[in-house]
């Protein structure tokens, strides 16, 4: 089968280039408990249990025999007749035939050709939805390690603002710093805990995310370390794309129109019929067989000038399909490029991370003020979190463009 080669090369390429791994086909062939996976095992399980997979590998099998039916003659004709004879002197006749309609030859050619193209576009069908699943898994892959990056960091946040509120409470005790000073510390502690509780929940939600596309398998991602992010050629990805499950299902949906028009073409020619046929009175008997032919005058009116449009029609829709991919994979090419130049700038800039720590130690020797500290640590934490926020688009826009890997 042809989905076979498909199966085979992209993932084959796509363990060179993405961290997912290769599967079998058929979903539901295993399952998983609770779990810290990495991305293989990740993946395998989403194959596994996913129940969008499933219900697009049931369509597949209906697809595939769909494409088998009507491909074979109408069933034969069996026909009986009794006529009483009037006057009864000349005896009752009876009649008996056997006939089998079939189409011109050549209808069975093309018949047998779309079988082969419809069952190749069912797989394709398939493909594409595995792809758009496994796309969807390693994005909430990656969204997950950034919301667990993110605690790691309110986390750290949150006990250093702990320690500067308890700091100030003890010389407030001593009458060293005013009331204004100790009610700031405190508002920093609440807005840092209001914004953790926040994350929690969005972290919680995105486990729901997990269970659902899991089909119900609770897994535990606890990874806080992105995956390096690969290099990727444009010349050769826009070469992969040429060949893509959704390129070839638009070539596939050409070819289905063309051979479409020559079974048109075929059926607009005379319809062949032959059999036997009997006929038998008193002991009179007739044995012989029969042949017929239809006349092509109006039952396939205008089928091969439908044919026709719907095939410029396929072809440039083919070719606007073509246009739209390319475009787009260049686009998020230089979307990709420009994340990776705001990525590296905003690391140069945020240098060794030790900033926090020594905004804490200058606030509690005196050296800033408590206006000045919540400002700079502000500052500081928000550019933190744009790192990550960068980091995370590009490794999401990586998986968008490598999809077709999958």
């Amino acid at each position: 089968m042809k989905i076979v080669t498909i199966v085979i090369t992209t993932l084959w390429l796509g363990t060179l280039i993405c961290s997912g791994s290769p599967s079998d086909m058929e979903p539901g062939k295993g399952t998983s408990s609770e779990m810290n996976p990495s991305s293989d095992s990740l993946l395998k399980t989403i194959l596994e249990n996913n129940r969008t997979l499933r219900t697009a590998w049931e369509s597949f099998q209906v697809a595939m025999l769909e494409a088998g039916t009507g491909n074979t003659p109408p069933n034969p004709e069996v026909e009986m007749g009794y006529l009483y004879g009037s006057p009864s002197e000349l005896g009752n006749r009876l009649d008996f035939s056997v006939t089998q309609q079939v189409d011109f030859p050549t209808a069975y050619i093309y018949k047998s050709r779309l079988r082969k193209i419809r069952s190749y576009q069912a797989e394709l069908d398939y493909l594409i939805v595995k792809q758009e699943v496994m796309l969807q898994a390693k994005q909430l892959w990656i969204e997950h390690i950034y919301l667990n990056q993110r605690e790691r960091l309110l986390e750290k946040r949150l006990q250093q603002a702990n320690t500067i509120n308890e700091h100030f409470k003890q010389k407030l005790e001593a009458g060293e710093v005013s009331h204004l000073a100790y009610s700031q510390s405190n508002l920093q502690l609440a807005s840092i805990r209001t914004e953790f509780d926040q994350l929690l929940m969005e972290i919680r939600n995105i486990e729901l995310a997990w269970t659902e596309i899991s089909g119900g398998t609770e897994v535990e991602i606890r990874d806080t370390i992105f995956p390096l992010p690969i290099e990727i050629l444009p010349d050769s990805l826009l070469n992969v794309y040429q060949q893509s499950p959704q390129m070839l299902r638009y070539s596939q949906e050409l070819q289905s129109k063309e051979e479409e028009k020559k079974l048109a073409v075929s059926e607009t020619l005379p319809r062949l019929k032959a059999g036997y046929y009997s006929e038998s009175v008193l002991d009179v008997k007739f044995k012989g067989f029969q042949v017929g032919i239809t006349v092509p005058l109006w039952e396939n009116t205008n089928r091969i000038k439908q044919a026709k449009s719907e095939i410029s029609f396929a072809m440039e829709d083919a070719q606007r399909y073509t246009n739209l991919q390319q475009r787009e994979v260049r686009q998020k090419l230089e979307q990709l490029e420009s994340l990776r130049t705001r990525t590296k700038v905003l690391e140069e800039a945020l240098g060794s991370g030790r900033s926090q720590e020594l905004l804490a130690i200058s606030l509690e020797n005196g050296e800033i003020s408590m206006s000045e500290y919540f400002y700079a640590s502000d500052f500081y934490y928000r550019n933190e979190q744009l790192l990550l926020q960068y980091r995370r688009d590009l490794l999401v826009q990586e998986a968008e463009l490598l999809k077709v890997y999958y």
